[in-house]
């Protein structure tokens, strides 16, 4: 059986804005984070994507032809499913649209085969999902910075943060000590 994995990228304050990622996401790149991005998407069968984030990632990825960044092939050639009632068919290489019986269709992949499927973003998407009991895994990969928008804990205060240190508690708990960048 197929598993199904969620993997989002976000700040501390659980932002996934991709409009203000160049704040958030991009001056906490390294090595060790491009290599587990890679492997997340790597490790995949199945891509499946909301139509927001679909229409967000098709024409970037789409151009390239040299697997740019260790995953532009993977993410052109691997089959993609777009959930979506507006849109009439996918013009990503390899995508076929769902636009009913979300839950069942996607039940029906899960049973295919094993290799994981993988949702990117699509939060509205993985609301739905998780509401049916079909996600299996969560993967945060969650930046040390504080965006302070609508919605956020920190509303109104935006800043970089230096982890200190971590713990892991019981029942999946984890204790994260920073201290903010000067």
């Amino acid at each position: 059986m197929r598993k199904l994995i969620v993997t989002e990228w976000m700040s501390l304050d659980g932002i996934f804005d991709s409009a203000s990622m160049e704040q958030w996401f991009n001056p906490y790149h390294s090595d060790s984070r491009a290599k587990s991005i890679q492997d997340t998407i790597n490790d995949c069968e199945i891509m499946l994507y909301g139509r927001k984030t679909y229409e967000m990632l098709f024409p970037y990825w789409s151009r390239f032809r040299n697997n740019e960044m260790g995953v532009a092939e993977k993410l052109n050639k691997v089959k993609k499913y777009l959930v979506s009632t507006t849109v009439k068919e996918g013009s990503w290489e390899n995508t076929t649209v769902i636009r009913q019986d979300v839950e069942k269709e996607i039940t029906v992949l899960k049973k295919q085969s094993d290799g994981n499927m993988l949702v990117q973003g699509s939060a509205s998407l993985v609301k739905t999902l998780l509401m049916a009991g079909l996600v299996d895994e969560f993967k945060f990969l969650v930046q040390p910075h504080i965006v302070g928008t609508d919605g956020s804990f920190f509303k109104g205060l935006s800043s970089g943060l230096e982890l200190k240190t971590t713990q892991q508690l019981e029942n999946g708990v984890l204790l994260l000590c920073y201290k903010p960048k000067k």
